[in-house]
């Protein structure tokens, strides 16, 4: 009886000695592992950053739209610089 119940301890031992193995090779080269857990981390900072960017554009946009509603001289910088057109008082190169 008494070598039963070591047995079966031993048993037990190893099988949890093979559970907690696995858990720890997961922890470090698993699915959610630290190197991948960093990965995504870094991810999230590179996309925050590009949010950050495109944010800024939006915001940038947002005000060039106002100006051309509303300003009538920005309207005529952004002719003559971008399209080339002249004003009718100024002459062409020759």
């Amino acid at each position: 009886m008494r070598s039963l119940t070591k047995n079966i301890k031993v048993l037990v031992v190893t099988i949890l000695t093979i559970i907690i193995a696995f858990i720890f090779l997961d922890i470090f080269n698993g699915q959610f592992s630290f190197s991948e857990n960093q990965k995504i981390e870094n991810l999230i900072s590179e996309k925050e950053k590009e949010l950050e960017t495109i944010y800024q554009n939006n915001q940038d946009l947002k005000e060039e739209i106002k100006l051309l509603k509303n300003n009538e001289e920005h309207i005529k910088k952004i002719a003559e610089e971008e399209l080339g057109l002249i004003n009718d008082d100024e002459k062409e190169p020759e």
